[in-house]
């Protein structure tokens, strides 16, 4: 994912245990930071001070640091974390835990930004995997790839409000603003 400035890319890569940061304006890895097992995805404070990566195969987001590039916590989380998504007001982040592929779960972890902690699980769709926040931070959306649905989350009370049927497999998800 962009950094929020728009400066650096930030790469999970998932078979070396690491994140590519990679200077946008000299196309250039500017650093790689061990993170751990399995990272697959990359989620962003709004400020971009802090960046948090899901670590698949240790059940768990790790916390960087952006501008020391150090790795600051690691957070346990449900099976398998797969994408995330931090809230605009930067208070937490959606975890999808999805399982595997002959055992997917059906949990979003959610994360309190200031404590570190899981705060709250969710019970969504089997194979949760994608995940996307509304602009104004009201409304949380997690696809389900097993199920073929995407699940809506109302963040304010951190409860699922519906499930909507969509094709087979849904895999990412965005919230687009047209103004």
């Amino acid at each position: 994912r962009l950094a929020p400035d728009g400066r650096e890319l930030f790469v999970a890569n998932v078979e070396d245990g690491t994140v590519s940061v990679i200077d946008v304006a000299t196309l250039t890895e500017a650093a790689r930071i061990a993170v751990g097992q399995a990272p697959v995805q990359v989620a962003f404070t709004p400020d971009g001070t802090r960046v948090f990566v899901s670590l698949r195969d240790e059940n768990s987001v790790a916390v960087i640091d952006r501008l020391s590039r150090q790795v600051l916590a690691k957070i346990p989380v449900g099976r398998r974390p797969i994408q995330l998504y931090v809230t605009p007001d930067a208070r937490f982040v959606y975890v999808a835990d999805q399982g595997s592929a002959t055992d997917p779960d059906n949990r979003v972890s959610i994360v309190d930004v200031a404590s570190s902690k899981v705060v709250k699980t969710l019970t969504v769709g089997m194979g949760a995997h994608g995940v996307t926040i509304s602009r104004d931070g009201r409304f949380v959306y997690v696809t389900n790839i097993k199920d073929s649905s995407v699940s809506a989350i109302d963040a304010v009370s951190q409860t699922v409000i519906g499930t909507i049927p969509v094709g087979r497999g849904p895999n990412g998800v965005v919230v687009v603003a047209i103004d």
